[in-house]
């Protein structure tokens, strides 16, 4: 977003006026990949990821509750490397990707909790239900060190509950808490 589209936001009530100070950032194209795996009795049963992670980021690491992350998942990307396993996780059980295409993660609250990680404490929504998550995120280089055009590399972990979205409550196969990994870019 640009400056100018910044300040026509903030005017219009749409941003609060301190979000056009802030640093503001997006996933790279092709940039991002949310992964996650299934165990069952602590074995892993079940892995894969999503293509298609869209986000943006207004960062300020020397004040990280003025920061703002979004990001999205076309739940229809998943790939797990077996057609049969990608079309039962897609399905009504579970994902159920024909009637909720896209899930999402927007923060609530970002606090700093070393030189260059966040807790980013935000609303997890899958299948159409939103429930409070914690993502642990750290960037890879220095954010300061970045002009205009700079690209910073990160990378964040945080767990669910599939209960807790309804997600494939006949399913005995996996464990309950679902982990998922972040990797990305955000370019300024």
């Amino acid at each position: 977003m640009t400056m100018r589209a910044l300040l026509v936001a903030a005017l219009l009530g749409l941003l609060p006026v301190s979000a056009v100070a802030q640093d503001n950032w997006s996933l790279s194209k092709g940039g991002g990949e949310v992964s996650f795996i299934a165990r069952h009795f602590g074995i892993q049963t079940a892995s894969g990821r999503f293509g298609a992670v869209d986000g943006t980021v207004t960062l300020d690491f020397d004040r990280p509750e003025r920061s703002r992350i979004r990001m999205t998942i076309q739940t229809a990307s998943l790939r797990t490397g077996a057609d049969l396993v990608d079309g039962f996780i897609k399905g009504q059980t579970m994902l159920d990707v024909a009637r909720y295409p896209v899930a999402s993660f927007v923060s609530q609250q970002v606090a700093r909790t070393g030189e260059r990680s966040l807790s980013i404490m935000g609303e997890l929504t899958i299948r159409g239900a939103s429930q409070p998550v914690t993502v642990d995120a750290v960037a890879e280089g220095d954010p300061a060190a970045l002009g205009a055009g700079g690209n910073l590399p990160f990378h964040a972990n945080a767990s669910f509950s599939r209960a807790a979205f309804g997600i494939g409550r006949e399913v005995n196969i996996v464990d309950d808490q679902v982990e998922i990994a972040i990797k990305g870019v955000i370019a300024r």
